[in-house]
């Protein structure tokens, strides 16, 4: 189906976002959204700022600066910037070298960017940079080969996995002069690892791996590993495949994991993981396995863990509270929601509701849902990127990053309503009547 091309206007709406009363907003300007590139809207207003094209957007700490990074199309160097908000005054930070930024950490006490960069030409892979936000310069601290990183809770260390040849390892760098400050002690089959996260009190790293793609290094190493620095203990806390976790408020960790449970392929569970001890516990069984896979399989808001059902037939938002029974739907019956996102306050959501118009919604819970901005063509909360660098929600709840793009995940969705009307008129009567279903 050809959307049909028309000219948005945003709504005016009254939030309560991360306990900050925003009040009655202003009506915004009208303005489209039919031109891809990657945008900021101030929850608040609608209002809409351009910032880049696929670009890579993560939040200070204090939500008053975005770290994006894109290319120039009428230039090969990469560019990474510095945006203030709410003034939208841009501070750009030089790069030298032709290449690309793969992804951008920035660090708790919101002072630096980490980024990984991949030179064009030979090279011994990603390089780790620290961008410094006072400043708005880069310096090298390590040249290749990094893959996934993670800042300590302290911010004085960069947690990463090195790439090479025999398997590659995870250790944490000073973040000032680039040396190893500690390794962690028999980490298996690093490069097949992801998701490093360090708990919040910096106890505990965890990882997991290989993905739900499954295929990667040994068997008897994929699971959830949690690295216990003070005694230098690693731990398998599950085994089998399972993607990036992640920390509760309770310190418990949460991840997607494939169980084995027939020949076919199996479905997916959420399970909740102590680090130390003790069995798997589930959150939630017999998730589809979707495809294309969302970015992120879940996210968690302090004891809040949101997680999607995106397949061709369904398009659905549920969430679940530490100490609840089971997790509950939040988005409409009948609606198709693509890439949900939790704010910070753990109980409102924004989603591209999908129809003729792509719609960006946020709902609090017990209000009517508002139309912040509206689309012709593609559009999806979030950035391009790694599943935990996403753009969405600034931690304020001010805020959120969208892109619109010239593609949507739109086709199987809009096939499977064409075979479900098909199928249901297959089953009309020539009187009208319906037959029964088993």
């Amino acid at each position: 189906m050809r959307i049909r091309r028309w000219l948005l206007s945003l709504l005016t709406a009254c939030l309560l976002v991360v306990g900050v009363g925003l009040g009655t907003a202003r009506a915004a300007d009208t303005a489209s959204l039919d031109e891809p590139g990657t945008y900021l809207v101030e929850v608040g207003t609608g209002r809409t700022v351009l910032i880049g094209h696929s670009a890579l957007v993560v939040w200070s700490p204090d939500s008053q600066v975005a770290a994006v990074a894109d290319v120039d199309n009428d230039s090969p160097m990469p560019r990474l910037r510095l945006v203030s908000l709410p003034d939208n005054t841009i501070r750009e930070v030089t790069l030298s070298e032709p290449g690309e930024i793969n992804l951008l950490r920035w660090s708790p006490d919101g002072t630096r960017v980490a980024l990984t960069f991949a030179r064009n030409g030979p090279d011994p892979g990603p390089s780790l940079l620290v961008a410094d936000r006072a400043s708005a310069t880069v310096r090298q601290l390590v040249r290749g080969s990094i893959g996934e990183l993670a800042w300590t809770p302290d911010s004085t260390g960069i947690t990463a996995i090195t790439l090479d040849e025999a398997g590659g390892s995870i250790v944490t760098f000073d973040a000032v002069s680039g040396e190893v400050r500690e390794t962690v002690t028999d980490a298996k089959d690093a490069s097949c690892q992801r998701g490093l996260a360090w708990s919040p009190d910096g106890a505990f790293l965890a990882f997991g791996g290989p993905g739900l793609h499954e295929g990667c290094g040994d068997v008897g190493n994929w699971g959830v590993w949690s690295w216990h620095p003070a005694t230098r203990t690693l731990r398998q806390v599950f085994h089998g495949a399972a993607d990036a976790p992640q920390w509760l408020g309770n310190g418990d960790i949460v991840a997607v994991v494939s169980e084995p449970q027939s020949e076919s392929i199996p479905p997916l569970s959420i399970v909740r993981l102590s680090p130390e001890s003790g069995a798997p516990s589930a959150i939630v069984r017999n998730v589809p396995r979707m495809f294309p896979q969302p970015p992120r399989l879940l996210q968690i808001v302090g004891d809040n863990l949101l997680f999607p059902i995106s397949t061709c037939e369904q398009g659905e938002a549920y969430v679940w509270a530490a100490g609840g029974r089971e997790a509950g739907r939040r988005t409409p019956a009948g609606v198709y929601a693509y890439r949900p996102t939790l704010a910070p306050d753990g109980s409102t959501l924004a989603y591209v509701r999908l129809g003729e118009h792509n719609e960006l919604v946020v709902a609090v819970v017990g209000a009517a849902p508002h139309v912040m901005v509206s689309s012709t063509v593609g559009l999806q909360v979030g950035t391009a990127g790694p599943w935990d660098a996403g753009g969405d929600w600034s931690p304020d709840g001010k805020w959120l990053a969208i892109e619109v793009t010239s593609e949507q995940f739109r086709d199987c969705v809009e096939q499977a309503a064409v075979e479900r009307a098909a199928a249901e008129q297959e089953l009309e009567q020539p009187d009208g009547t319906a037959t029964p279903t088993p």
